[in-house]
């Protein structure tokens, strides 16, 4: 594992989502889309910024539920990154 490499997976808290699209694909898979894809496109070394990333993320998750379900939901995310520091 190398710094700003992600610790398992992240974590989405949101309430009152439907479990499948319009479309009949489940909404998770739309939500970890969007975490993996926004983590991957910001460079490992301004992942440990953990304040921008956890936003970062968040705001894609909020974005691609609001495109397939028309609403955007109140989003919260949890990530863990490694940080390179004895004993983390």
């Amino acid at each position: 594992t190398r710094k700003g490499d992600l610790v398992g997976e992240a974590q989405a808290l949101i309430d009152g989502v439907p479990q499948q699209t319009d479309d009949g694909d489940a909404m998770v898979d739309v939500i970890l889309d969007a975490v993996d894809g926004t983590f991957e496109s910001i460079p490992p070394g301004r992942r440990k910024d953990i304040g921008m990333l956890t936003e970062a993320v968040r705001r894609a998750v909020r974005a691609a539920i609001g495109d397939e379900w028309g609403k955007k939901p109140i989003v919260k995310i949890l990530v863990h990154v490694v940080d390179g520091k004895a004993g983390s």
